[in-house]
């Protein structure tokens, strides 16, 4: 059963293709911000920091979309589960970071060169980075959308992954067919179970892992977070734009300065 509309998996599929050149775009739009910055702190922040972070955003995009097609219709193996999730966990914790770093980048380059900076204060939503932060990107960060997307999804999802339950997407999505299928066959195994048939136990246990459909979802904890499962696809091409839209706003500020 397909979970998204032709139309979105048009769109999706167009976005990837693009991914590329939007990525180049963003490293230099990033690379130009360093002609501008006078503090060295502020440069390596940016260096190695915001640069550093979009080339892993990036290839965790394109290993998520490589190792689970958005088309595909077989299960994946365990190997595969765990290879995107480990993309997955990239991902989140490299977009968290890549805010923190453009923070850092903010503050370095505002704060007079002083290195006795608090590092609880640093943050694009903390109130001690904010007041060096241009009204144009302020009011973007502060928007309700902007606020909602870091607070109740971003900072939710990476706290959940570095704290509490990691992300996982699930083996697999059944039916009400598949799950009659799954029932049979477990009885069937009892049965092989029962009469010590052990090759027809094995035999009926790998017909049963192929019942049912990939799943492209992902979740941490079902009873802490209002999202439940978020398509996996669109979710990382739609952060992948947010993470764009986010560093073309930084950028500018530092344009407006010159």
């Amino acid at each position: 059963m397909q979970i998204l509309k032709d139309e979105d998996i048009k769109k999706i599929e167009d976005d990837l293709m693009l991914l590329k050149s939007r990525y180049v775009e963003l490293i230099n739009n990033t690379w130009k911000v360093a002609d501008v910055l006078k503090n060295e702190k502020a440069k390596e922040y940016l260096f190695r920091g915001v640069a550093r972070r979009l080339d892993v955003i990036e290839r965790c995009v394109e290993n998520i979309y490589s190792i689970f097609p958005l088309r595909r219709e077989a299960l994946l193996s365990r190997e595969e589960l765990k290879d995107v999730e480990i993309n997955l966990h990239a991902f989140f914790i490299n977009i968290f970071g890549l805010l923190e770093n453009m923070a850092w980048v903010i503050v370095y380059e505002n704060n007079g060169g002083a290195t006795n900076i608090d590092k609880k204060k640093v943050g694009l939503y903390q109130a001690e980075t904010q007041k060096f932060i241009k009204d144009g990107f302020k009011q973007y960060l502060n928007a309700d959308q902007m606020k909602k997307w870091h607070n109740e999804y971003l900072k939710n999802y990476r706290d959940a992954l570095s704290h509490r339950i990691p992300l996982y997407v699930p083996p697999k999505r059944i039916n009400t067919l598949q799950k009659q299928q799954e029932a049979n066959f477990d009885n069937e195994i009892r049965d092989a179970i029962k009469n010590q048939d052990y090759g027809k136990m094995s035999s009926v246990q790998n017909d049963m892992d192929l019942v049912g459909d990939p799943a492209p979802f992902f979740v941490h904890s079902l009873s802490e977070t209002e999202y439940k499962y978020v398509v996996l696809h669109a979710q990382v091409i739609t952060d992948f734009g947010t993470v764009e839209e986010i560093v073309g706003k930084f950028c500018a500020m530092f344009k407006a300065e010159d």
